[in-house]
């Protein structure tokens, strides 16, 4: 039987824009839309936080409202 990863490392993560996580905090750290500014994500539970990695930052995160947000903002004029 396959089992489901629901833990994720930096070495897992995709997203171009992923900086860091914090199992403590429970959040996720990622580029922001300003030159040199950050957007950290806090969730309520630690199982919604790995399951967005999962979901955006290891899989899909071309998806991620975050990633799309933050690429429209640096390169529209691309």
């Amino acid at each position: 039987m396959k089992t489901q990863r629901i833990t994720w490392s930096e070495a897992d993560v995709r997203c171009p824009f992923y900086i860091a996580d914090n199992r403590t905090e429970k959040s996720i750290t990622c580029e922001g839309c300003g030159q040199g500014t950050k957007q950290i994500t806090l969730f309520p539970t630690l199982v919604q936080r790995d399951h967005h990695m999962g979901r955006y930052c290891v899989r899909g995160y071309e998806s991620c409202p975050l990633y799309r947000c933050t690429y429209a903002c640096k390169y529209a004029d691309a």
